[in-house]
């Protein structure tokens, strides 16, 4: 069974602009981009934790942290596996590609990046989770996929390179697409 979507609940929108507002003074971003504002980014990134939850039967609103002093040691726990979730924007036609699954790893957004300053992070998870939203229409959030964290860290190294033959605006490392597991294998389906 493929799951094809998430509908982001006013609630959810409510929360991940509560949440991303508090844990603002706390975080230090990786990395920008030209279409959405460090905060814009951040409650797309709850919206994205808060999907996940809602998709594997987690509580996301139980599943809240108190408070941001601290690196989060997960995002949730689904089959005794700890997750982190990636949450990016993508434009179309690219979105519907990836989303499908049907987009060639080589070409312009074929990869999911897990940024340089991000790696270090990797050893307290046991899966990447990644999904994404379409480019401006962030009511829906799509589960592209998981892969372990062992895997990534032993097959992939950061490069400012994309495959495509253009460059990153940070070193990262680009997650084939095509190597990502179905998001229905980790809820028994």
């Amino acid at each position: 069974m493929t799951i094809k979507y998430i509908e982001v609940t006013d609630d959810m929108l409510i929360a991940a602009k509560k949440e991303a507002k508090k844990r603002d003074p706390h975080i230090k971003h990786h990395f920008e981009v030209s279409h959405l504002s460090s905060g814009d980014r951040d409650v797309l990134g709850f919206l994205g934790e808060f999907c996940a939850c809602e998709l594997f039967g987690i509580d996301w609103i139980g599943n809240i942290r108190s408070d941001y002093e601290t690196i989060d040691s997960q995002d949730g726990i689904i089959n005794n596996l700890a997750f982190d979730v990636k949450t990016e924007t993508i434009p179309e036609p690219y979105f519907t590609e990836v989303v499908n699954l049907t987009i060639e790893d080589d070409e312009l957004y074929g990869r999911r990046l897990i940024t340089q300053g991000q790696v270090n992070l990797l050893q307290k998870y046991d899966i990447v989770v990644f999904g994404a939203f379409k480019r401006n229409d962030y009511t829906k959030w799509y589960p592209i996929g998981y892969l372990e964290t062992t895997l990534i860290l032993q097959k992939y190294s950061a490069s400012r390179r994309r495959p495509d033959g253009g460059s990153y605006p940070v070193p990262g490392m680009p997650i084939k697409t095509s190597e990502l597991k179905d998001i229905s294998l980790l809820m028994g389906e």
